[in-house]
């Protein structure tokens, strides 16, 4: 499921050859299906889904829900015993950018920081290349 939403909503994925309707609908359908097996009041590794969740409700206008769901993500990360350290390096980065980047201002998590990103890769607009004679 978090495979099929990282395809539908993932911000370097290009998928306006897709129907839009049929994307958000699909993408509720699978994020509260992930909600409903880790909820967020539950005990659970929510690093590990929350970041593609917060993303499908961050493109369907719900920046409020995505934050909470990255926030969420970050406290289950500082929570969890099992995870080796490295992983745990590995997947702060991207929720913390996804943090910033939603609440629009600089963000830090204990050592780290980021910055919102000045364009979203979906919304980003590349200039015609002009071709030479």
């Amino acid at each position: 499921m978090i495979m099929a939403l990282s395809q539908l909503f993932h911000p370097t994925t290009d998928n306006s050859y897709l129907p839009r309707a049929e994307c958000f609908a699909i993408g509720r359908e699978l994020s509260e299906n992930i909600l409903a097996r880790n909820p967020p009041e539950g005990v659970g590794d929510k690093f590990l889904s929350y970041g593609q969740v917060a993303q499908y409700y961050y493109e369907s206008g719900n920046r409020e829900r995505a934050i909470e769901l990255i926030e969420l993500a970050l406290k289950s990360v500082d929570q969890s015993k099992s995870v080796p350290d490295q992983v745990k390096r590995d997947v702060v980065p991207p929720l913390l950018q996804a943090l910033a980047d939603y609440k629009g201002e600089k963000t830090c998590h204990k050592d780290l920081c980021s910055v919102p990103q000045s364009k979203s890769p979906r919304k980003a607009k590349v200039a015609p290349t002009k071709k030479r004679a």
